[in-house]
């Protein structure tokens, strides 16, 4: 087979194009330039810090637009760069000090392939199964490629949602089915737009474009309608979640280890506020091995002597070349006995913990069940549902990040407590501490970069509230997409191998 030129490419298009006076698709009227400038800007902008949420529903379009027009090696080679180059400038937009702009490209690479190869497939299914398959393949291709991405490595960062953090009545689809589900009907509309501005006119799928953009609307409906009811009765706890800054002149994470006395002294204010439950942020002081039975001890006496579960977040030195730590946290019940030792299960790309491979548990407390896990835990779907499935109602989430992603961390983390119905307390260094109830609703925030105690406290649920995700898990939504992959597929094959 020659090589695709760029003469070869024209010749394509025009052998593809209708004849003269014949009615032409929509798509034919925005040169190709324009569209992969779009493309890449409104990806850019769609997520992370500076988030614009309707360039999400927006930038899929003139990307879908150009797999139908840039084909062959080199056509496809454009598009992959089109692609990257629109979720490394978006995973640009996190990266402030301490991280450096490598960090863009290893989210943004893979995470722009993934889109390329959705639209490749997509545009293959659409030419040979017609226009309506395109509406539905679309969809789901999308909710396909977001299992996979939760399932990777960048966990929820890998998800097609990601614009969409601050829409809680579209994000309460995710109590049925999970993001996937959430990606399904949000990708449906978007399927249906393209296939519409392809087809040409006589062909174009205006039944199947109106019922995607129809439940669309529907869960938009059903999500308000579910933040809407009442909640009354339901038991809570008074939880509190306890910060400390970086050192002005941190060198390394051994400078952290001076944050003990204030720690203590920030979880006395929160225990004298009533709290039941005091969490501290993820690695809030770092120790020694020999040095870990003494705060223990220390962590201990606090908890009888305040009659609180204090949840402990710190760093245990295993090696210093190269730097490796235990991330872990000890959780003390109110007698001051030890609950639980708990250490980081799911590792961002570069972390130096220790990645802990125990059994997840949950916990009877005097106010309900509970259980932990730290900061980019939540970032993997599977392991907050497991929780669920345990029957937590509370889920405490010592965690720690930086600017660039803040708040867009903690709202991400939110998503969990939908899917499983549990309420969540995430105490941040270096970001917005936030606790989220079971819906999803932010019961409090204390932002870290202002004059505050570093305490946030909360009253939040404790009890979890059911949803059919915590028991099926991803699977309807899995299903639900391969048939209608299925079914698409069945179409190509009827229709044989024409255009």
């Amino acid at each position: 087979m020659p090589p695709t030129t760029p003469t070869t490419l024209a010749h394509d298009r025009a052998r593809s194009a209708p004849a003269q006076g014949t009615p032409r698709p929509l798509a034919d009227r925005a040169p190709t330039w324009a569209l992969a400038a779009a493309g890449v800007l409104l990806t850019a902008l769609a997520a992370n810090r500076a988030g614009v949420a309707l360039a999400g529903w927006l930038a899929p379009v003139p990307l879908a637009l150009l797999a139908t027009r840039w084909r062959g090696a080199r056509g496809r080679s454009l598009l992959w760069a089109a692609c990257v180059a629109g979720s490394t400038l978006q995973a640009l937009k996190i990266v402030t000090p301490p991280i450096g702009p490598g960090f863009a490209a290893a989210f943004g690479v893979p995470m722009g392939t993934v889109t390329w190869l959705t639209l490749v497939l997509w545009d293959a299914i659409r030419r040979r199964a017609g226009p309506a398959w395109g509406v539905h393949a679309f969809a789901a291709l999308t909710a396909l490629a977001d299992l996979a991405g939760a399932r990777s490595p960048l966990g929820a960062w890998a998800i097609s949602t990601a614009s969409q953090v601050e829409n809680l009545p579209l994000l309460q689809v995710a109590s049925l089915g999970g993001l996937a589900l959430v990606g399904f009907v949000m990708a449906w509309p978007i399927g249906g737009a393209v296939s519409l501005l392809v087809a040409p006119p006589g062909r174009r799928p205006w039944a199947h474009a109106l019922a995607a953009a129809a439940a669309v609307l529907l869960a938009h409906g059903w999500g308000a309608l579910r933040l809407a009811a009442g909640d009354d009765g339901a038991p809570t706890v008074r939880v509190a979640g306890v910060t400390v800054d970086f050192p002005a002149r941190m060198t390394s994470i051994a400078d952290l280890r001076g944050n003990v006395d204030a720690l203590f002294a920030r979880s006395a204010l929160a225990a004298e506020a009533g709290a039941q439950l005091v969490a501290w942020n993820e690695v809030a002081t770092v120790v020694e091995r020999e040095e870990e039975p003494a705060l223990v001890a220390r962590g201990a006496a606090f908890a009888r002597a305040h009659r609180v579960d204090l949840v402990m977040a710190y760093g245990v030195v295993v090696s210093r070349a190269p730097l490796r730590i235990a991330n872990v946290y000890r959780w003390l019940g109110a007698r001051g006995e030890e609950i639980e030792t708990y250490g980081k299960h799911f590792l961002p790309p570069g972390e130096p913990s220790l990645r802990s491979r125990a059994p997840l548990a949950v916990h009877d407390r005097p106010w309900g069940r509970a259980a932990g896990a730290i900061c980019y835990d939540y970032d993997s779907p599977p392991l907050a549902r497991a929780h669920a499935r345990g029957g937590a109602g509370l889920v405490v989430l010592p965690s720690s990040d930086w600017r660039g992603i803040d708040p867009q961390h903690a709202l991400m983390a939110r998503v969990r407590a939908i899917e499983g119905g549990l309420s969540v307390v995430r105490p941040v260094r270096a970001a917005t501490s936030m606790a989220f109830d079971p819906l999803g609703r932010v019961r409090a925030s204390l932002p870290a970069r202002e004059r505050n105690d570093h305490v946030l406290l909360a009253t939040v649920p404790s009890a979890q509230v059911p949803t059919p995700y915590a028991a099926a898990g991803d699977w309807p939504a899995a299903l639900a997409a391969m048939l209608v992959l299925a079914a698409s597929v069945a179409a190509l094959r009827r229709r044989g191998a024409g255009g």
